[in-house]
């Protein structure tokens, strides 16, 4: 998401952040961009930046009042008074802002770290589970089906946030992978908590001595907090493999950016 999309993004956001509803709200944003996702008509009628911003406005009144609670109206309102580039972009604004209240009440809860954490095992789980990925990311199996599946795989054992973003992530893919859908939870999780996520590839997993020596080295040269997820993946031979967005670096790399760092503090000295 860029340009238009990501300024509306980012502004809808901040008034979520005002006023975050419960966790109602955020299934409610999460139906709203299932049904823009299956709606290529309506979808375009809400996107269309070149209608009247109240026209698009009068759709979601018409549409949903009473429907949804007065909180969940009044901010679809706002997300379609704004400009979208398209409307996938719309959708996935409304697929956000359902993800980010449902992180919202879990940090005010206490209960954000363990939804972060059993969203990030869940999709770990998936990835190593070939006939598991093949339920739950067949689109010839009915939604309905693939829900009730994780249903019983993490009902009583997960949070309810968790519980709902992972039914809605395999019941409405809405356009992704699954397993782009699971990261994007993941990391729509670490921005909440204001925290960069590097996922480390090694044969075998980090002790948690060499995962906070490494979050120290990384928070360091990214200036940010930096939380780091262990994936175990035999296919690395020696040291390890850390992605953190799209740039991918390796043990040696981190030491010379560390080198380097010391060398840029050293000379202001």
């Amino acid at each position: 998401m860029l340009g238009a999309s990501r300024a509306s993004l980012d502004s809808v956001r901040e008034v979520l952040a005002t006023n975050p509803g419960d966790a109602e709200l955020g299934e409610q944003m999460l139906a709203i961009a299932t049904l823009l996702a299956s709606q290529s008509t309506l979808r375009g009628s809400l996107g269309d930046p070149g209608s009247p911003a109240a026209q698009r406005i009068a759709i979601v009144e018409s549409l949903l009042s009473g429907k949804i609670s007065a909180t969940a109206l009044a901010l679809a309102k706002d997300v379609v008074s704004r400009r979208w580039s398209s409307g996938r972009d719309l959708v996935e604004a409304f697929g956000t802002l359902g993800a980010e209240a449902l992180f919202i009440q879990a940090e005010t809860g206490g209960r954000l770290d363990s939804v972060q954490n059993q969203l990030f095992d869940f999709s770990r789980a998936v990835a190593a589970n070939g006939e598991l990925q093949m339920v739950l990311g067949n689109p010839a199996v009915p939604g309905d089906q693939r829900a009730a599946v994780v249903n019983s795989l993490v009902e009583g054992r997960v949070e309810n946030e968790a519980a709902i973003l992972l039914k809605d992530a395999v019941q409405n893919p809405r356009g992704r992978r699954l397993d782009d859908a699971l990261e994007e939870l993941v990391e729509l999780a670490a921005v909440r908590r204001k925290e960069i996520l590097a996922q480390v590839r090694a044969a075998v997993e980090l002790s948690a001595q060499q995962s906070e020596r490494l979050a120290t080295v990384l928070a360091r040269i990214y200036a940010q907090p930096v939380q780091i997820q262990n994936i175990v993946d035999p296919t690395v031979i020696g040291g390890v493999s850390v992605t953190i967005n799209d740039e991918i670096i390796d043990g040696t790399t981190v030491q010379r950016l560390e080198q380097a760092r010391r060398l840029l503090v050293g000379g202001q000295g």
